[in-house]
């Protein structure tokens, strides 16, 4: 399995032929794993634990060259989960109430990106923003004086995502991207196909 994994490593790299790096009419697919440090609460939270954003996203060129370079347009989905313990109590020796809470996240949104034209093969640089729906799924387990109490609720809210990244294709159809922004994630990172 280990020789398999290498030898595709090894095409990948070998494979001198890229495709444009981003036209009109390309469709691109990626799929990433994020951080979302805005996810996390703060203050008087112990024991925080974030997963995610797990990131799929389709992307289609719909312009050819507008100044500098194309625009895209496309969406996406993104999931995540927190999960934090939380003291509420005013005398630090008191136990207080305490939470324990998780949180499901699911980020459905638009994007629209620049990409700039640098003219290198296989190198892809854009920046963009988008904007969708936040729907937090969490649960809370209430403790108050040996007493369980267990509550659930939903909600949604608007979510934005302003973001850059560069992506560097191996192949025609195939490449690798990191991405920075602000909203749905903070940086992602992942693979990138061209179909």
């Amino acid at each position: 399995m280990k020789n398999l994994i290498a030898l595709l490593f090894v095409v990948a790299l070998g494979t001198t032929t890229y495709a444009q790096d981003f036209e009109k009419g390309g469709n691109y697919i990626t799929i990433g794993y994020g951080i979302d440090a805005s996810g996390l609460p703060g203050s008087n939270v112990y024991r925080k634990l974030g997963f995610g954003p797990v990131m799929a996203t389709y992307e289609r060129g719909i312009t050819d060259i507008i100044g500098i370079g194309r625009i895209g347009i496309g969406g996406g989905i993104a999931w995540s989960h927190y999960g934090y313990n939380d003291y509420n109590s005013s005398i630090w020796w008191l136990a207080g109430n305490e939470y324990l809470t998780s949180v499901n996240r699911l980020n459905i949104f638009v994007k629209a990106p620049y990409h700039f034209e640098f003219d290198i093969d296989g190198l892809d640089v854009y920046a963009g923003a988008g904007l969708g729906v936040r729907i937090d799924s969490e649960k809370y387990d209430y403790w108050n004086s040996g007493v369980v109490t267990e509550e659930k609720r939903t909600s949604v809210g608007v979510d934005h995502y302003i973001f850059a990244g560069a992506r560097w294709y191996f192949s025609d159809a195939f490449g690798v991207y990191l991405e920075v922004g602000d909203g749905i994630s903070n940086v992602n990172a992942g693979v990138v196909f061209s179909l």
